[in-house]
């Protein structure tokens, strides 16, 4: 076998393999999103953990169901900018909940508000003064990647900071009590408001990873299809070329 053949076969074998190994990936990725979301609706319809004094890690209780107790800060909120809601520009307005004894808060995702430049909005418009009961999805927070830039938006009676991702280290710093190392995104329910608005989480998409595994695997077989094809249709028309008479070549 010539060298220069030798190339091409490895190539596309190594070619046709990588296209399998990433299909297989894809699928292994459409189960984990399976189960991600089959524990999602579990713990929405479970009833919720009581949250005390001693609050968990944000890796003990991430996806889990909880109701924990306090009074909002509402001088103090933050908006996340970009978020779309039925195609319709918006922020997630995320609150301090002091809990008794004011020196430790819970961050929580309060829900969406309309917002035409996806940035600035009032929830100031949509107190929910007094104790409170919250209960919904606690999150861990998003791997660390630094403080992120936190504008100030208004400094009057209330305080509005509008970021892009949620990251405690950016607020750390700007808040006068200590914050959990987890949030909570509220649940809908009985004597919940409906402004901001809350939903229940949205299912993560699981067929986008079947369907890029089917891509995978066709592009494989094309791959090494392919290449039969050619090697098939190159020796034929050596063998033909060779069996012709002279005076038909």
């Amino acid at each position: 076998m010539k060298a220069r053949t030798a190339l091409g076969a490895l190539i596309v074998v190594l070619g046709t393999a990588t296209c399998v190994r990433l299909g297989f990936w894809q699928i292994e990725r459409w189960h984990e999103k399976r189960t991600m979301n089959a524990a999602m609706e579990r713990a929405v319809a479970s009833a919720p953990f009581l949250l005390g004094d001693a609050l968990p890690s944000g890796a003990e209780i991430a996806g889990r169901k909880v109701r924990v107790l306090g009074r909002y800060d509402e001088t103090r909120q933050v908006l996340l900018g970009g978020r779309v809601q039925a195609r319709l520009p918006g922020v997630e307005v995320i609150t301090p909940l002091l809990l008794p004894g004011d020196s430790t808060a819970v961050l929580v995702d309060r829900g969406w508000l309309y917002a035409p430049d996806a940035a600035h909005a009032r929830p100031q418009e949509f107190i929910e003064p007094g104790p409170r009961a919250v209960t919904g999805i606690a999150r861990a927070f998003a791997p660390d990647r630094g403080r992120l830039p936190m504008l100030a938006l208004e400094r009057d009676s209330v305080t509005l900071w509008s970021a892009r991702a949620l990251n405690p280290d950016s607020l750390r710093a700007r808040v006068p009590y200590a914050l959990a190392t987890f949030f909570v995104v509220e649940l809908p329910g009985p004597r919940v408001p409906g402004k901001p608005l809350r939903g229940t989480p949205r299912p993560l998409d699981e067929f986008m990873h079947v369907s890029y595994a089917i891509q995978w695997f066709l592009f494989g077989a094309i791959l090494l299809g392919g290449s039969l094809a050619l090697v098939v249709s190159g020796r034929r028309s050596r063998r033909e070329g060779v069996g012709a008479p002279l005076e038909d070549r």
